[in-house]
Order: structure tokens, then C-alpha cells, then sequence
């Protein structure tokens, strides 16, 4: 991805709602001609295809008027912001005045769609009233589509996508919030059964109380989120979907840090590169509890992290935050022990899996949550 290619054009293309999803790839969208010769028109990951074509349908409403494609309105805010959108940079430049055709969910419909997604579409400067999402079959007589920007894996971000991304900051007249350093938080993750770091909520607390600004995005709109993330001469992210809303901004003279929940693991690394001065990934994990479901086996995207206390403090040090001296231990603990309580019973699991999840508890020193010995000899075994 060395440039931004020209937008294509395609006539008489159909487009139908998704019906699957897999791997957060729709099987649904523009049933392109000559669909396994092409490449930038599908949906790619690592340079390559990762969609599969939907049936062809039998009838099919007329759109007559020129259209672009827009991608697939994913609910989860890293995949949306990540590889979904990408397009859309490049088209609202070339084609501001189109109809911009979206899927959606299945099952889901236009009240379904969160907030973000809109706050989203708005930040890349598409009209509401251009929206057009696809929840019956059409037949687009001229479909234009740009590349994706950018995409997951390792393909490198060209300079001109940048270039479009740092424009449209300064058309929605972004304002950075100047600050040395901002963290960018997952509490409360764990405690309502998804991935995370057990006890993040304390060291979120803390660093606020050493006037350290902690940005939970869930709460904050997004150009809110961004003016935060513009200011900051250090970012510190828990490794999460939030890493990408930094990229829906362009180069910023700052370093990034990523606190790990998972091991060795480099979300977004391509794209944040080249977007600041220094990027960092800490492994900060003493150890992490696993998952196992009924209905899904193994699920690593909802283990928790556990902190390795002294290699937190070690980075944050070296951020200019000492943390030690104003650490209360029994309070961390606490927060762990909420934090699991609440991912236990959001996620109940095999009794292997509790038995493992309790030695790894006891080989850190940590008490688990009410309740977990008892399920751990209650739980049915998964096989």
C-alpha cells in the first residue's frame, strides 16, 4: 500500500444484506463482477481477500443514482474503525456528493446501530441523509469503491492516507487538549465478562488522583476522545479496541505505550507507527485466567490479565509516574476480587478451567472471588 489508487467503478453491481458473519468478516455486501479476480474492491486482511460472496438474488430494488460502496457497520468499534471504514477517507474526498451504501448486522436495523457508529460516519464527514443501508437486495447501476485505507495485518499505511486523515481533522476543527499524559482505560470490562486487566479500575482511580486525565471511551464522544488523544505528549493504552480510535487521526508528535492483556501481542502496530515518534508495548502480565464456554470452547478474547505489579510500576516510572509510593495493596486486591467476581458469573466455565484459574490465583498470592472453589467443584467438566 505504497499510494492511494484511483477509485474504481462498477456498473450494474448487486449489494445484499449480510446474512453470516465470520471472523467479523460479513458474507453480504457488492457481489463484485468477476468476484475471485478481484482484489481492492473485497474485503481485505494482510493484503489479501478475506470475504466470501453472498448468493446472488432474484429480485433486486433499482438505484439509479451514482453510489459508493461504504463497507459493513460492525458494532464492535476496533473492527468498524480498523478495517471497515478505511474506505471511506478516500471516498468522501472523491465523492462527496454520492449515496454511500452500508450493511449492517444481522438482526439489527437502524435503531439498533450505537451511537459511536453514527459519531463515526460523522467524523469522516458522510452525511446522514446520504446513508443508505442495505436491508433488501439493490441493483447499483454505477458503484464506485476505494480501497481500504487501511486493513488488519501487516500492510504498511501510505503517507497519503495519513494525509486524508490529518485534512479531515482540521475540516471538523479539531482542537487538541494539551496534556503530558493521558490514559486510555478498559475498566469495567472485566467486571461485565469481557477481556481485560482484573483490577484496572484502581489503577485507573490512581492515576487520576495523581492528575493523571484517565479516558474511559465508552463515555466520551468521539471527537472528545480525539481531542484527548491530539494533546497528549504520552498515550497509555490498555491494548484494546480503543487503540484504534487513535488512528481515525493522522501524525502526532507523541509516544504511544500499550499495556498488554495478552502475550507478545501488538494490536495495531502497522497503523500506529507511523502516526507518532515512538511506540511501545509493555508486558506487564504476572499471568492470565482462561475461558472455556459450553457452546464455544476455548474463548482467549475474554481471559483476564492479570497485573505483574512491579513491572507496572517499572513503566510507569519510567513515564515520570512513580506509583509505588501511593499504592494501597489491600485496595488493589479489592478491585481484583470485584473485578473476577463479576467475569465469573458473566462467563461460567468448565471446572478445569476454574480448577486452573484457582492455581494460577494461588501461585500470585491472590484471593479469588466468593464462590469460585465452590463452582470449581460444581462446574461440569467441558470435553
Amino acid at each position: 500500500m505504497t499510494g492511494l489508487a484511483p477509485m474504481q467503478l462498477f456498473r450494474d453491481v448487486a449489494v445484499v444484506p449480510v446474512g453470516k458473519v465470520r471472523r467479523s468478516v460479513p458474507i453480504g455486501g457488492p457481489i463484485w463482477h468477476s468476484f475471485d479476480a478481484q482484489v481492492s474492491a473485497r474485503h481485505c486482511r494482510d493484503g489479501r481477500p478475506s470475504d466470501r460472496p453472498a448468493p446472488m438474488p432474484v429480485q433486486a430494488a433499482m438505484i439509479d443514482e451514482p453510489a459508493v460502496w461504504g463497507g459493513y457497520l460492525i458494532h464492535q468499534f476496533g473492527h468498524l474503525v480498523a478495517e471497515h471504514l478505511t474506505r471511506l477517507p478516500q471516498s468522501v474526498r472523491d465523492r462527496p456528493r454520492d449515496r454511500f451504501l452500508f450493511t449492517i448486522e444481522p438482526g439489527s436495523d437502524v435503531g439498533r446501530i450505537p451511537l459511536h457508529v453514527w459519531d463515526v460516519l460523522d467524523w469522516h464527514g458522510v452525511p446522514r441523509d446520504r446513508v443508505h443501508l442495505v436491508t433488501s437486495p439493490v441493483l447499483v447501476r454505477e458503484l464506485h469503491v476505494a480501497a481500504q485505507g487501511e486493513m488488519l495485518g501487516g500492510v504498511p499505511t501510505s503517507p497519503q492516507y495519513l494525509d486524508l486523515l490529518e485534512e479531515r481533522a482540521r475540516l471538523n476543527g479539531l482542537r487538541p487538549v494539551p496534556n503530558r499524559l493521558v490514559f486510555v482505560t478498559r475498566a469495567g470490562m472485566v467486571a461485565s465478562g469481557r477481556g481485560g486487566h482484573a483490577g484496572e479500575a484502581y489503577l485507573a482511580g490512581l492515576l487520576s488522583r495523581l492528575g493523571v486525565p484517565v479516558v474511559d471511551p465508552g463515555n466520551l464522544p468521539i471527537r472528545s476522545q480525539l481531542a484527548l488523544y491530539a494533546g497528549a505528549d504520552i498515550l497509555v493504552f490498555s491494548e484494546g479496541s480503543a487503540l484504534h480510535g487513535r488512528t481515525l487521526i493522522g501524525r502526532v508528535r507523541q509516544e504511544i505505550h500499550v499495556l498488554r492483556r495478552r502475550s507478545l501481542r501488538n494490536t495495531a502496530r502497522c497503523q500506529l507507527a507511523p502516526r507518532c515518534t515512538r511506540l511501545a508495548y509493555h508486558q506487564v502480565l504476572a499471568g492470565r485466567l482462561g475461558c472455556a464456554t459450553e457452546t464455544r470452547g476455548s474463548r482467549p478474547d475474554l481471559e483476564v490479565a492479570l497485573y505483574d505489579v512491579e513491572i507496572l510500576f517499572h513503566v510507569f516510572a519510567g513515564l515520570g509516574i512513580d506509583l509505588r509510593p501511593h499504592w494501597d495493596d489491600a485496595a488493589y486486591r479489592q478491585a481484583v476480587s470485584n473485578d473476577l467476581a463479576g467475569w465469573m458469573t458473566a462467563n461460567p466455565t468448565s471446572r478445569k478451567q476454574h480448577v486452573e484459574n484457582l492455581d494460577m490465583l494461588a501461585d500470585l498470592d491472590l484471593d479469588p472471588p466468593p464462590g469460585l472453589a465452590a463452582d470449581a467443584a460444581a462446574a461440569p467438566s467441558i470435553h
